[in-house]
């Protein structure tokens, strides 16, 4: 949301100002007097309740939600919090629309040089107000342009206030990031979420402006009945998320759906989604990375709606309303949820689009702890066995080894039967736990063995059986054409391969996989 004091937007709306103030001089000291004013009181409230002052720029200083980022790590950390708490205010200065007093020479013989105003672009100081609110949960932020006209910033997010009301009815869940994977009470989620309306969003964005926008007078804080700001919907977000089981079935499916929206942007096919008439030459579709995975974004007319893998397991489908006059929608903080239920409807009707992707040859689970990076106990990430190296090959076949099925084994045993491949016994160590959080490898009670499990037994044999006597071979196979084209009566085997490469040949081309 944002803020604005719209008499504030014309020269003729400051002078006037500036005299209902008692000032009847116009000059960059006079404007300065007001920020001087609002900087003391934001600086005096944090030293009454013990608020830190960051100045952004010696703290961290990133971009792209760096701030928030920061507050959650520093003052947040997955804290439970009630009421109405402030965590701390950040400054930082950025270009800001404000007004500046330049001296005029008349032109006139005998005229008074004169001020006047003009409006300009400044890089000016800026206060984030970082605070859990007792409605709309936390981190939520207030940001306070301190310069004419004044213009402000009110943040929060949905998922905050959910989990907030979720935990004062005691009921369970679990969250991956801001998305609920797991709810007791389905049903009240989405009531919950349908009941927030935009008075009470209102009620507590003036809660928090009667607080800090407020000017120093020496004893006492006031604010003039001109300098009070009009809040409209900058940019509302409206998600839809699937979740799955399997990792692998979601990250399988949701590649399928990026080979089939690649070209979707054109403007018929999301005039559709936004449910509008044919908008012509303003649309575009584009790809980019959102945490390491791929996103597809839609764009039309400066709305988008984009879906991604969200954190492996459930695929998330987003709208982004910046232009609500399009989708018929009003500006006001009143009317935002009318913003949800435009954003679910367009969710849908891409969903929709979605809905005839055939799911029955996609991959199931069964290999995904041998293929995927495992997180421990401990939170330490643990890559997946990588059968293109050599020195992994070489334990993995070393590990087949009958003479270890017995008393198992010690990283030393295997170190003496490897050390063509292995350097010292750390390097080993540091492959086999890759085996070991997989269950492939497992130490023995009480002693300093490890032995191989019996679901490791079989993903060894079909893991070598698979290099041996499929791979190797296919690969092998492409360097031998001239010996091909030579051979008039090639042997079965090698028919076979053939055979084998002109099928997979025709499942690539008909899955567009790359």
């Amino acid at each position: 949301m944002r803020g604005y004091i719209l008499n504030l937007f014309t020269t003729g709306g400051i002078v006037i100002l500036l005299r209902a103030l008692g000032f009847y001089k116009l000059s960059n000291g006079i404007m300065r007097i007001l920020t001087d004013q609002l900087n003391a009181h934001i600086e005096k409230d944090a030293q009454k309740h013990n608020i830190p002052i960051h100045w952004w720029s010696s703290v961290d200083g990133g971009k792209n939600g760096a701030k928030s980022k920061y507050v959650a790590e520093h003052y947040v950390c997955n804290q439970i919090f009630s009421g109405n708490h402030v965590f701390c205010i950040l400054t930082d200065t950025e270009p800001a629309s404000s007004y500046t007093a330049k001296t005029i020479q008349s032109k006139v013989t005998g005229k008074k040089a004169y001020q006047k105003l003009f409006k300009a672009r400044k890089v000016v100081k800026h206060f984030y107000i970082y605070f859990h609110d007792e409605l709309l949960g936390g981190p939520s932020y207030l940001k306070i342009c301190s310069y004419l006209p004044f213009t402000c910033e009110f943040y929060f997010n949905g998922h905050n206030a959910i989990r907030l009301q979720l935990d004062k009815e005691g009921l369970k869940y679990r969250m991956k990031d801001n998305a609920f994977t797991w709810v007791e009470n389905p049903e009240r989620l989405q009531e919950i979420a349908k009941s927030i309306t935009g008075r009470q969003i209102q009620e507590r964005i003036d809660f928090w402006m009667n607080r800090f926008f407020r000017f120093n007078k020496g004893s006492y804080s006031t604010r003039s009945k001109y300098l009070q700001h009009d809040w409209f919907t900058s940019q509302t977000e409206v998600c839809s998320n699937i979740i799955f089981k399997s990792a692998t079935f979601a990250s399988s499916l949701f590649e399928r759906l990026m080979d089939k929206f690649v070209r979707f942007g054109s403007p018929d096919s999301l005039s559709q989604v936004f449910d509008k008439k044919r908008l012509p030459k303003k649309s575009k579709s584009t790809r980019s990375f959102f945490n390491h995975n791929v996103c597809m974004k839609h764009w039309l007319f400066g709305n988008s709606i984009k879906q991604y893998n969200k954190a492996g397991h459930f695929i998330r489908t987003e709208t982004t309303i910046n232009r609500p006059k399009l989708l018929g929608l009003k500006k006001p903080v009143l009317y935002i949820q009318a913003y949800l239920w435009s954003g679910i409807g367009c969710n849908g009707r891409f969903l929709d689009c979605c809905a005839d992707v055939d799911p029955s040859s996609l991959p199931s689970d069964m290999l995904d702890p041998f293929t995927k990076p495992v997180i421990t106990d401990k939170g330490k990430r643990v890559g997946a066995p990588d059968l293109r190296s050599d020195r992994q090959l070489a334990l993995i076949n070393e590990l087949s080894q009958q003479k270890y099925t017995v008393f198992g084994f010690k990283t030393s045993h295997l170190f003496d039967a490897l050390r063509h491949q292995f350097q010292n016994p750390a390097q080993i160590r540091y492959e086999l736990a890759k085996l070991i959080h997989r269950g492939i490898v497992k130490k023995i009670k009480n002693k300093s063995f490890y032995m191989v499990t019996a679901d490791g037994w079989k993903w060894i044999m079909v893991t070598i059986t698979a290099i041996m006597k499929f791979t190797k071979p296919m690969i092998s196979s492409s360097w031998k054409r001239a010996a091909k084209k030579t051979s008039s009566q090639p042997s079965q085997i090698e028919e076979g391969y053939q055979t084998i490469s002109q099928g997979l040949s025709q499942l690539v081309q008909a899955f567009a996989l790359i």
